[in-house]
């Protein structure tokens, strides 16, 4: 084991053409077309009126026009709030609102996510269930799960802005292995980007035993799958497979673009998987409660969707706009959700807003997302946030040309473990590159140390549930509901014994640095 520890002493075009032939084009078939134009390219986005009204659902209305102009901005938050005023949250709370400046907006009291658990499970939907075709709830990461409402418009907008903003990655005859977990809505998000011909899906939710980690790699390697739709730290596990199998991810795998979202992707991190991947990374962002909010440029910016969403970047001290440039926490009302529509919605983000027009040439907004407000870390005199700590972790394990690492905060330092491959630079350099002052232990730790490839390709083996076996025939001999469920790899000797090396090292290790903090905490009093 190699412990290396420092501390720093640095202080260191236009859309309207195309709006008006395709709203032609929807009023000649009978139905509603709304296109939103967002910088240099525009979404068009058909809604089924005759649907929705027959469910007692008025559909979306939009102006054709940029929603950068303030008119059509205004006009698509007022029809908002009367969307709004249909669900149990806002019915009291929007009574009589209406929106003629950006100052009425602001003068709305904050929905946070309290007010949504308050809410209850249909407290936000402003549609009746006829108009509805899905159910989803946050994962409840930050603590309890909120409900979500959605109709079909509503995922088909979200699929159609992200088709329209990477026509590349997303076209005909292109499989995408859709790696999200089916009860977030990217999963089916994608689904419907393939539906529409924008590629083949192939439906492998990662938090399924049905598709393991092993078993996505070989689906991967059959389907010659060239988009991975994930979250960030998919590639990372799906390389350490392919290498522990003896191939190379970016020689012996189709992928070329790996669409990842629903943790922070910050710039070390991308960058070493576009290299062990030899694939571009394209960053998705959004939530459960409001959907699509934004996608990474070729520029690698995140731009957000303006025509689905008006944003705010606010103090929460003081609820002023934050200045240009600066990090505030990211305000979100929906301007195209018909389900469940929110006013106002404080995501608990913070963001960072860029101050320089994007390389990419795209008029829309762009930020980085540090991470939630309640994740904040203060380190002896730092303020720190999730996207911050994995982007210098991540340097300091590119450092040791590795992309599999673990980050541990400690009451007087960061402890960065990584399974190092090779010694490329000074990783404890790299990290203070990134968070000069922080005091970082870097850990260098053996192969299976931190992402136990072994044990993860004895992933079980699941099946349709069975009541009968015929144990006459050869095959497994089941005898209980659950054995006919799935079947658990045997692991050899050789294996058992590494596996169990590794789980006593990892249990030493944890007792020392147990020990370490309840001493550094009795030290405090």
């Amino acid at each position: 084991m190699t412990v290396l520890r420092v501390v720093s002493q640095s202080a260191e075009a236009t859309a309207d053409g195309a709006a008006s032939a395709n709203n032609s084009a929807a009023a000649a078939a009978g139905g509603t077309a709304h296109v939103y134009a967002g910088g240099s390219r525009a979404v068009n986005c058909r809604l089924d009126s005759s649907t929705l009204s027959s469910a007692g659902c008025a559909p979306v209305t939009q102006s054709p026009r940029a929603p950068e102009a303030q008119d059509d901005l205004l006009a698509a938050l007022d029809a908002t709030i009367a969307r709004a005023r249909r669900s149990e949250l806002y019915r009291e709370r929007l009574a009589g609102v209406r929106v003629r400046t950006l100052a009425d907006v602001a003068a709305i009291p904050l929905t946070t996510r309290a007010d949504l658990q308050q809410a209850g499970v249909n407290g936000t939907r402003a549609a009746p269930l006829a108009a509805i075709c899905h159910y989803g709830e946050s994962s409840g990461t930050s603590g309890a799960s909120n409900s979500v409402w959605l109709t079909p418009g509503d995922l088909d907008r979200s699929a159609q802005a992200m088709r329209a903003a990477h026509p590349d990655v997303f076209a005909p005859g292109r499989v995408i292995l859709n790696r999200f977990p089916f009860m977030a809505a990217p999963a089916h998000l994608m689904q419907l980007i393939a539906q529409s011909g924008g590629g083949v899906a192939v439906p492998a939710g990662n938090i399924n035993w049905d598709v393991p980690f092993p078993r996505a790699l070989e689906l991967a390697q059959r389907t010659g799958a060239c988009v991975l739709a994930a979250l960030p730290l998919e590639p990372v596990v799906l390389g350490a497979l392919a290498r522990a199998r003896g191939l190379d991810p970016a020689r012996d795998l189709g992928f070329d673009a790996l669409f990842l979202g629903g943790a922070p992707l910050p710039p070390a991190l991308q960058a070493r998987l576009a290299r062990d991947w030899g694939a571009r990374v394209i960053e998705l962002y959004g939530s459960t409660e409001t959907m699509l909010l934004g996608t990474s440029c070729t520029a690698g910016a995140l731009h957000l969707e303006t025509t689905l969403a008006h944003c705010e970047v606010i103090v929460p001290e003081t609820g002023e706009p934050a200045p240009p440039g600066g990090e505030g926490r990211l305000v979100v009302t929906t301007l195209s959700l018909e389900g469940s529509p929110l006013v106002r919605f404080d995501t608990g983000d913070v963001v960072r807003q860029s101050r320089v027009p994007c390389r990419c040439g795209s008029l829309r907004p762009s930020l980085t997302v540090l991470g939630r407000a309640d994740e904040r870390l203060d380190l002896a005199g730092h303020r720190l946030y999730p996207y911050e700590l994995i982007d210098a972790g991540a340097a300091a394990a590119d450092a040791l040309a590795s992309a599999i690492f673990f980050i541990a905060v400690l009451p007087d330092r960061v402890l960065v473990r990584i399974e190092g491959l090779q010694a490329v630079a000074d990783p404890v350099a790299a990290f203070r590159a990134r968070l000069p002052g922080v005091v970082v232990e870097v850990e260098e730790v053996g192969p299976n140390e931190l992402l136990d490839v072994e044990m993860l390709s004895r992933s079980p083996r699941v099946y349709k549930p069975i009541v009968l076996a015929d144990w006459r025939r050869p095959g497994r001999k089941v005898l209980t509901v659950v054995e006919g469920m799935m079947e658990w790899p045997r692991p050899g000797w050789a294996e058992s014994r590494r596996w169990l090396t590794r789980k006593l090292r990892t249990a030493r290790r944890r007792r020392r640095l147990a020990r370490e903090v309840r001493l550094a905490a009795r030290a405090e009093r």
